[in-house]
């Protein structure tokens, strides 16, 4: 099993939604960017998918989305913990 705390997300390039935007109806979101990210790994899980960090890409099949980090089985059978701060992209694949 392999830990990995690669880089700095600080330019995170997925935006599943706006959460700076209002929401109406009669119980908006306070979703922060996180929330926004870990929702938008939570549609993903048990997919395939191309995850991005600053200094590694990783692919395989996500999981589980915990609260600040996924866990990837790559092809080989290795189980990643990648935390959600430090995910630059996700593309499903």
């Amino acid at each position: 099993m392999a830990l990995i705390y690669p880089g700095n997300a600080a330019n995170l390039n997925i935006n599943p939604g706006n959460a700076n935007s209002p929401i109406a109806g009669p119980d908006p979101c306070n979703c922060t960017p996180t929330d926004d990210l870990r929702n938008y790994l939570l549609t993903l899980q048990s997919q395939r998918v191309r995850i991005t960090t600053s200094s590694d890409e990783f692919s395989g099949i996500l999981l589980a989305v915990k609260l600040d980090y996924i866990v990837l089985v790559e092809n080989q059978g290795s189980l990643v913990l990648i935390p959600n701060s430090k995910i630059r992209t996700v593309a499903e694949i």
